[in-house]
C-alpha cells in the first residue's frame, strides 16, 4: 500500500469515529436520558471534541507532518472568498427549493432561539475548533500529496458530516466553503483568515436570518435580496479571475485521478457509509 493511500485511509478512519460516537451519543442515547438539557449538551461536546477528537489524533499521530509555509495573501483573494460564501448561500437555496418542489414539502420555518450559548458556538467555538480539525490536522497531514488533493479531501469530509445534522442541501453548501476555506490555508500557511471567514459566514447566513425572521419578514426579504447580490458578484468575480486560482502549479479545482483516488479509499468508503447510515437512522428515528 501506498503512502498516500495509508495516510488517506487513516485520516478518514479517525474522522469517522471522532463523528461516529458523536452520532452514536446524540442519535441513540440523548433522548433517553433523564437529565437538564444543558447536561445532555456538555455531554454530547465531551464525546465530540473530548473522546472524539482524543481518538481522532491518536490514529493519526504517527503520520509526519507538513510544515505549513506562511504567506501573505492580496486584499482582493480575501474579498472573492468573503463573496464567494454567498454564492455558496444561492446554490443551497436553489438546491433546497428543488428537493422542496420535488418532495411536496413546504420549506421550514421553524426559529432556532439564538441563546448566548448559541452565539458562542456559531461565532467563536465552532469556527475555531472546525478550522483546527478540518483544515489544520487535515493540512498538517494531506498536504504534502498536493494541495488540490488536500483540498478535496478536506472540503469533503467536511461537507458529508454536516449531511446527518442539517440535510442534504447543506453537503454541497459546506462543500463549497469547505474549498473556499482549505484554498485560503494552502495560501497563507495558516488557519487565521479560514476562521474569521468561517464566523463571519455564520453570522450573515444563519445568525442575522433568523434574526430577522423573527421581527420582519419585509427586511428579510430585503436582506436576502442582498446577500443574493454579494453572492452574484462573487460568481461574477470568480469566473473573471479563475485563471489566477493556482494549485500544484495547475490552473484546475478538480482531478478525477485525485477523485479516483479518494472514492476508491477504503477510509473514504467507510467514512461514506457511515454517514449515509447515520442520515438515514436519523430521519427514521
Amino acid at each position: 500500500m501506498n503512502e498516500k493511500k495509508k495516510t488517506l485511509e487513516k485520516v478518514s478512519l479517525g474522522i469517522a469515529i471522532m463523528f461516529g460516537i458523536y452520532w452514536i451519543y446524540s442519535i441513540f442515547i440523548q433522548n433517553s436520558l433523564n437529565i437538564q438539557p444543558i447536561f445532555k449538551t456538555i455531554i454530547g461536546l465531551v464525546s465530540l471534541y473530548g473522546i472524539g477528537l482524543f481518538l481522532f489524533i491518536k490514529i493519526i499521530r504517527k503520520v509526519p507532518n507538513t510544515k505549513l509555509t506562511k504567506n501573505k495573501v492580496s486584499g482582493k483573494t480575501i474579498i472573492l472568498c468573503f463573496l464567494l460564501q454567498f454564492t455558496a448561500i444561492i446554490i443551497m437555496s436553489i438546491i433546497t427549493n428543488i428537493i422542496a418542489k420535488i418532495s411536496g414539502q413546504e420549506l421550514s420555518t421553524d426559529l432556532n432561539t439564538l441563546t448566548p450559548y448559541m452565539l458562542f458556538m456559531l461565532l467563536i467555538f465552532n469556527p475555531i475548533v472546525e478550522e483546527f480539525v478540518f483544515r489544520k490536522l487535515f493540512a498538517d497531514k494531506l498536504l504534502k500529496y498536493g494541495e488540490l488533493f488536500y483540498i478535496l479531501v478536506s472540503s469533503f469530509c467536511f461537507a458529508i458530516v454536516h449531511g446527518v445534522s442539517l440535510g442534504i442541501p447543506q453537503i454541497i453548501y459546506t462543500f463549497i466553503l469547505g474549498m473556499i476555506w482549505s484554498y485560503l490555508v494552502v495560501k497563507t500557511g495558516s488557519i487565521k483568515l479560514s476562521i474569521i471567514l468561517h464566523s463571519l459566514s455564520n453570522l450573515f447566513g444563519s445568525i442575522i436570518l433568523q434574526s430577522l425572521q423573527g421581527i420582519s419578514m419585509e427586511v428579510l426579504g430585503m436582506y436576502s435580496m442582498f446577500m443574493m447580490l454579494l453572492g452574484i458578484i462573487g460568481l461574477i468575480c470568480f469566473i473573471k479571475n479563475k485563471k489566477n486560482i493556482v494549485l500544484d502549479n495547475q490552473n484546475k479545482l478538480f482531478d478525477k485521478n485525485i477523485l479516483k483516488d479518494m472514492f476508491t479509499n477504503k477510509g473514504i468508503i467507510f467514512y461514506m457509509i457511515l454517514t449515509i447510515a447515520m442520515m438515514i437512522l436519523k430521519s427514521i428515528l
